[in-house]
């Protein structure tokens, strides 16, 4: 799933995240993978008026460095977050239901 110059893939072992970055002339993506088992807490905020949501997992000893660079359209969040539009949220929802799923919360 893409949105806000961000990606966000999970294969049911393992969760990525991709950001695109301003680096150089053209450009690149910076990515974050983590197993589900180093998942310590997730946390869904559904987009409001003109705001973005945002799905923040809370990672075991990942960093909490907020992303200097992204590229034009970007946010400027950590890499365990995901940033959504209102048009991405029922995905989004499916997404974190099979995390969950994967996890055993569900």
């Amino acid at each position: 799933m893409h949105a806000r110059r961000r990606s966000i893939r999970f294969n049911g072992k393992e969760v990525t995240i991709s950001a695109a970055v301003k680096d150089g002339l053209l450009g690149g993506d910076k990515r974050h993978t983590f197993r589900v088992s180093q998942i310590k807490d997730i946390n869904n905020t559904p987009p409001g008026f003109s705001r973005p949501g945002r799905l923040v997992f809370t990672v075991e000893g990942a960093s909490k460095d907020v992303l200097e660079n992204p590229a034009s359209g970007g946010d400027r969040v950590d890499m365990n977050t995901f940033c959504y539009g209102s048009l991405e949220s029922g995905a989004v929802r499916k997404l974190v239901a099979e995390i969950e799923k994967a996890m055993g919360r569900k």
